[in-house]
């Protein structure tokens, strides 16, 4: 007498469906968590470009006032963990020229890495007042620092 074969799977099959189920999960959860890591990362990009404008607001610069030097300060409220730095250096070698390089950067950390979203500007400023109108030539450069 010959018996009817067992309807079912074996349990070899059952762990090898579980091992391909598991590895398509852990697939799906790393790509779900770089998606996330990057829209924060754009986030924080969005945001320091934003804080850009507010430094030029807060701590205006003149033609007539234009000095080699650094100045720094940080932001108060929401964007505490942005701070800024205004680097003004001269660019020639005479003292004539009065051509300014301005690098306005607006800084965070995350995850232990530093990064920032900087616009350089060059601005002319002539020894005479009355012909300081020159408006500013912008040049915006985001970088990541590793």
């Amino acid at each position: 007498m010959k018996t009817p074969p067992k309807a079912g799977l074996t349990l070899i099959e059952v762990m090898l469906a579980m091992a391909i189920l598991s590895l398509g999960l852990v697939v799906v959860v790393e790509g779900v968590g770089r998606c996330l890591a990057i829209a924060r990362a754009a986030r924080l990009y969005n945001q320091a470009h934003a804080l850009l404008p507010r430094v030029e607001l807060m701590n205006p610069l003149l033609n007539v006032e234009l000095q080699p030097g650094v100045e720094r300060g940080s932001f108060d409220g929401t964007f505490s963990d942005f701070s800024w730095e205004r680097e003004i250096s001269m660019i020639g070698e005479e003292e004539d020229d009065r051509l300014f390089e301005v690098r306005t950067r607006v800084s965070w950390s995350a995850r232990g890495k530093k990064a920032y979203e900087e616009v350089v500007e060059y601005r002319y400023s002539p020894l005479d007042e009355e012909t300081s109108t020159s408006p500013p030539t912008r040049s915006p450069t985001t970088r990541s620092d590793s």
